[in-house]
């Protein structure tokens, strides 16, 4: 996977939650969402007028978002942990 790649973030994203690395996710993310799907939603074209994208999925114990804009957004949270607080994975 190439790691600026949206589905190789949000899976790296939960890995670092998990304390694991992302090979070692288990079910992959591919059991909960397409993750060619996600990336072609999700693309960030900066020369785009597009319109934002957001997207909310729960993988494992965690709640994902995904904000797209001129900039990619993820943010992982557990379930029972309070929206005000989440962990993000900035742009790389």
């Amino acid at each position: 996977m190439v790691s600026h790649v949206t589905s190789y973030r949000v899976v790296k994203a939960v890995a670092r939650k998990e304390g694991v690395s992302p090979t070692e996710l288990s079910p992959p993310l591919f059991s909960v969402i397409d993750p060619e799907a996600l990336d072609a939603l999700v693309q960030e074209d900066v020369d785009s007028n597009t319109s934002q994208v957001e997207i909310e999925f729960t993988y494992l114990d965690y709640i994902v978002q995904i904000r797209n804009g001129p900039t990619v957004s993820i943010s992982v949270q557990d379930r029972d942990t309070s929206m005000e607080n989440p962990e993000s994975l900035p742009e790389q």
